[in-house]
């Protein structure tokens, strides 16, 4: 009799821990389907082709609007781009994207001091275990210490490696976007539709780190690397800067550039540098080194343009 009510209630237990693991992965989902939910399944779901991509961090998820560089190049492109992304969230991103889709011809990326700091990133993508039938994914979560044979069995499992935050976030809905003019498109995303904003506490520019990570460099040489082989054309980008930045001049940001450009010059890269343009006016930007809206559009069609003058528009035609 025992034996039968315990196994009774280990069912009933399993049953309402999977329906409320299906329940708040539904909320989950929705609550964070415009920052990322959306570009994951275009990552991981979805095999279509795009010419461009652009990866990188912040600067890159709510600075280069797709809909602006297609506009100018004619072109079919994607921002791939995570805000707080370090090098190994890149490397893993640029991993994924090859398996599902065929290799574009051209990968933008954005390059800041950021990307080479120990940041450790995966341990708060939690968006990724909701993706662990891939192997490559499992595989980079699980160094990053969570269980993933036990969320592929169990997985409302999952939520017990939450943050407070995230899980905080199933029982308050956020507020709505404001959604204007393409500033939700194609993996770009920025609510800021004035000049002269202010972002406040929405982007973090704090690094757990401010010297150098060397397995970062070590990443971001494995990414150019398995792109290059697939025959993929490679731009490296620094991004536009507030003239006032308090990173500007840091022994830091000397060692980061110095690494980029020597990085740029061993792989034969172009490296193109908006950090120093007149055209960023204070303005523009809602914080140091994140453009507001009207900012990004000044931005997106500069580098557009850019990118037709530097690669002859016959080798980045679609196949």
């Amino acid at each position: 009799m025992y034996l039968k009510r315990l196994a009774i209630v280990c069912i009933i237990t399993g049953i309402a821990a999977y329906t409320a693991g299906r329940l708040f992965d539904h909320i989950y989902k929705k609550r964070w389907s415009t920052l990322f939910f959306d570009k994951a399944d275009a990552l991981i779901k979805d095999s279509s082709y795009y010419d461009i991509i652009f990866l990188g961090n912040s600067r890159v998820h709510f600075g280069i609007n797709p809909f602006y560089v297609d506009s100018v190049t004619k072109l079919n492109s994607y921002n791939f781009g995570y805000g707080g992304s370090d090098m190994q969230d890149i490397m893993l991103t640029s991993n994924v994207y090859l398996q599902h889709h065929r290799a574009p011809k051209l990968v933008v990326f954005s390059l800041d001091m950021g990307g080479l700091t120990k940041n450790e990133a995966l341990k708060t993508r939690f968006r990724y275990l909701f993706y662990l039938d891939n192997d490559t994914i499992s595989k980079h979560m699980n160094q990053a210490g969570f269980l993933t044979s036990l969320m592929k069995i169990f997985p409302f499992t999952k939520y017990s490696f939450f943050d407070e935050y995230n899980r905080t976030s199933l029982f308050v809905k956020g507020r709505p976007y404001p959604m204007f003019d393409h500033n939700n498109y194609k993996g770009f995303f920025n609510i800021h539709q004035h000049t002269n904003s202010h972002a406040g506490d929405l982007y973090n520019n704090q690094t757990d780190s401010d010297s150098l990570w060397e397995p970062a460099v070590a990443y971001f040489r494995n990414t150019i690397t398995a792109l290059q082989q697939k025959g993929t054309m490679i731009l490296l980008v620094s991004p536009p800067e507030k003239r006032t930045s308090a990173n500007r001049g840091t022994a830091f940001k000397k060692t980061a550039d110095s690494i980029f450009t020597s990085i740029s010059n061993e792989y034969h890269l172009k490296y193109l540098h908006f950090e120093n343009d007149p055209l960023y006016i204070d303005d523009y930007f809602v914080d140091d080194i994140h453009l507001n809206e009207p900012g990004t559009r000044i931005y997106s069609v500069q580098l557009a343009d850019s990118i037709k003058s530097t690669y002859h528009y016959a080798k980045l035609r679609p196949y």
